[in-house]
């Protein structure tokens, strides 16, 4: 397999906007899929080794690409105070479900709404591979993070077969919709989420994960080796890692360099998308700036996507 560009430099910034509004589309009518109980339990446990329950019991954290919120869930059973964000409101709707207690954002993982130093963790699970600019996701990520904080990211890995498919189906995603791939076709994946996610799924459940392993309009390769130098430009350092199932992506672990801080309570802490900065203040249904620009609760979601 050929090396990539990305293991000398980081990934192209000239990413456009409309690539990010095909990534929200896709979301919306495709969300990924959801296991229930079983999917909540099997990462809950899996985390434990990235997350143990010391670093998380009443601690803020952060899941950027949250989705419908099931790895949240199981966050939260830990003893974890949990803030969601997503770039989907149809996915966003779901998590507000699973998640009653969680605050919610709308937001993109390329212009977090929060404050620096934000959160005491940060998970960020087969997330910023699919926005057009992941080095820029993971800028944002560290930013948010307060010294001492643990950031887990799940990123595709470059080194693995599915780089090489994912980049060679490109005429197939641009020939033939999503919705017009056959059931019979759909229905190929069923051995793969029986092993990977202990439970079959139905058709519309496969037809969603078959949307975001290769119809996702967007999906970025990317070797530990680069990783830990993108920590080491961010002020994190690299304590380990996992490969994901079949090697298709790996888990890192990732610690902001500082010092914790002890015994504090943190808040969410959200500034303005306009002027990048604050903090602003909260009302029960507002986020107000000085500037005049506001985000609003509706539905049990904070509106932050930026202008």
């Amino acid at each position: 397999m050929k090396r990539n560009k990305e293991e000398e430099e980081d990934e192209d910034p000239s990413m456009t906007q409309e690539l990010q509004k095909q990534t929200q589309a896709h979301y919306d009518q495709y969300p990924f899929i959801e296991g229930g109980p079983n999917r909540i339990a099997w990462w809950r446990e899996y985390l434990r080794d990235f997350l143990p329950d010391s670093s998380l019991r009443d601690r803020l954290v952060v899941d950027i690409g949250s989705g419908i919120g099931e790895i949240a869930r199981g966050l939260a059973d830990r003893g974890a105070r949990m803030v969601c964000v997503d770039v989907s409101r149809q996915s966003l709707a779901r998590c507000r479900e699973i998640n009653p207690e969680a605050d919610i954002y709308h937001g993109t993982a390329l212009s977090l709404p929060f404050m620096d130093n934000t959160f005491d963790c940060l998970i960020c699970i087969g997330v910023l591979h699919h926005t057009p600019d992941c080095r820029k996701g993971f800028r944002e990520a560290s930013r948010v993070l307060a010294p001492g904080g643990i950031f887990v990211l799940f990123l595709y890995n470059w080194w693995n077969v599915y780089n090489a498919i994912y980049h060679a189906f490109k005429p197939v995603r641009t020939l033939m919709p999503l919705e017009r791939v056959p059931r019979f076709v759909v229905r190929l994946l069923q051995p793969f989420a029986k092993k990977h996610l202990g439970q079959p799924l139905d058709d519309w459940q496969l037809r969603r994960l078959l949307g975001d392993k290769l119809w996702t309009p967007q999906a970025s390769f990317h070797s530990i080796r680069q990783i830990r130098r993108w920590g080491m430009e961010e002020g994190l350092t690299m304590t380990g890692y996992k490969r994901f199932y079949l090697g298709y992506a790996n888990v890192m672990k990732l610690v902001k360099n500082g010092a914790a801080e002890n015994g504090g309570h943190r808040r969410v802490r959200v500034r303005c998308a306009r002027w990048g900065q604050g903090p602003m203040t909260r009302n029960e249904a507002t986020y107000a700036c000085t500037c005049g620009h506001s985000y609003l609760l509706k539905e049990g979601i904070w509106g932050c996507m930026p202008e």
